[in-house]
């Protein structure tokens, strides 16, 4: 099975996808290379999913860079720190909230042997975590 994500059409990388089944006891999913595609992996070390019908989630974040701490005295380098824990960088969310929660994701996947799919992950967003 081959399946791809994409987000307003275009490929979605480095998202973590997750296929969800409540009835089942184990973890499928996999991370999305540069062109979208992700290979799925049951227990995070099988590869391939069972055949099901699942809920599919996404989530994909970014963090503000860190600038490397300059050279200084340890005093110094101690009141940097507590000054950068009063900043922290900020984390954001590049998916929609609904895809990445099971019970709003609007994306579904019926896995009933080799096939290609692609699903797209809605627009393309940057949210403040």
């Amino acid at each position: 099975m081959t399946l791809t994500i994409t987000q307003e059409g275009v490929p979605l990388a480095d998202a973590l996808v997750s296929l969800v089944d409540p009835n089942i006891p184990f973890s499928v999913g996999g991370t999305t290379d540069t062109n979208g595609t992700v290979v799925l992996y049951t227990h995070g070390k099988h590869k391939g999913a069972p055949l099901g019908k699942y809920k599919v989630c996404l989530v994909k974040t970014e963090s503000d860079p860190v600038p490397p701490a300059p050279s200084m005295s340890a005093p110094e380098f101690e009141a940097y720190q507590k000054e950068r824990q009063k900043n922290p960088p900020k984390t954001y969310s590049l998916v929609e909230k609904q895809y990445t929660q099971t019970e709003t994701t609007p994306l579904e996947l019926d896995i009933s042997g080799a096939m290609t799919k692609t699903l797209d992950a809605g627009k393309a967003i940057k949210d403040v975590l």
